[in-house]
């Protein structure tokens, strides 16, 4: 008979099946312990993030440009707002031949 002030052990996962979330720690952690693991977890995240925020803005641009060349309109409206919205001399001369806004000049 089992006493009610002792919890039941949890399941094993199936055979073949994960458990859910995160893998239980064998040994108790100490506090210090803990708030260096959760660091290193959320430079981890950050990192993705990062990288996935990159990514997008590399497709968006290569889309940009691409709609750009066949639309002049667009390249009007793409050019005033790289000009509102670039700063930097370095990055203005980056992208100079965007900012005439004329898509005959941009191949």
């Amino acid at each position: 008979m089992v006493s009610d002030s002792e919890p039941l052990p949890s399941p094993a996962p199936a055979e073949g099946k994960r458990a859910r979330g995160r893998p239980r720690q064998s040994v108790a952690e100490t506090h210090q312990q803990r708030v260096e693991r959760l660091q290193a977890e959320l430079k981890e995240a950050q990192a993705a993030l990062k990288l996935s925020e990159e990514k997008q803005a590399g497709i968006v641009g290569h889309a940009c440009l691409r709609h750009a060349r066949r639309n002049a309109e667009f390249a009007r409206h793409l050019a005033a707002a790289l000009r509102a919205e670039i700063k930097s001399k370095a990055e203005r001369a980056t992208v100079a031949d965007l900012l005439s806004g004329d898509p005959a000049t941009q191949e």
